[in-house]
């Protein structure tokens, strides 16, 4: 059952960059929420949302007692955000974006989120 709720709607996210390593991180809103992206977005998922041109492994680190993870992908940007030809920080942006507007599904949960807590 497809709910029609982005993983924006119930975690905030940011990209960054050291060298060429590229890292998206997501911060969920609470525990169950932090439960349902574990569940939906697996570091081959993430790769394959955020490119799947990426010659790279997806590393996701799980930090639970923050709700949070960070997806980070050596070698993304090859030779730096300055020297890589991926757009560098524009790169940056639109790949957060694109894993913020993945639309999820509570298939796995047998019950819709509660979106109140």
């Amino acid at each position: 059952m497809s709910v029609g709720m982005r993983v924006g709607d119930i975690a905030t996210g940011r990209s960054g960059d050291k060298g060429d390593i590229l890292d998206l991180t997501l911060v969920s809103e609470t525990t169950e929420h932090y439960k349902l992206l574990l569940e939906q977005l697996s570091p081959q998922v993430v790769k394959e949302l955020v490119s799947p041109l990426l010659k790279t492994e997806v590393i996701r680190y799980e930090l639970e007692g923050l709700n949070a993870m960070k997806f980070v992908f050596p070698t993304a940007l090859p030779g730096g955000v300055y020297a890589s030809m991926h757009a560098g920080l524009h790169w940056q942006k639109a790949a957060i974006w694109l894993l913020l507007d993945h639309e999820l599904s509570a298939s796995k949960l047998g019950a819709p989120l509660d979106e109140s807590n």
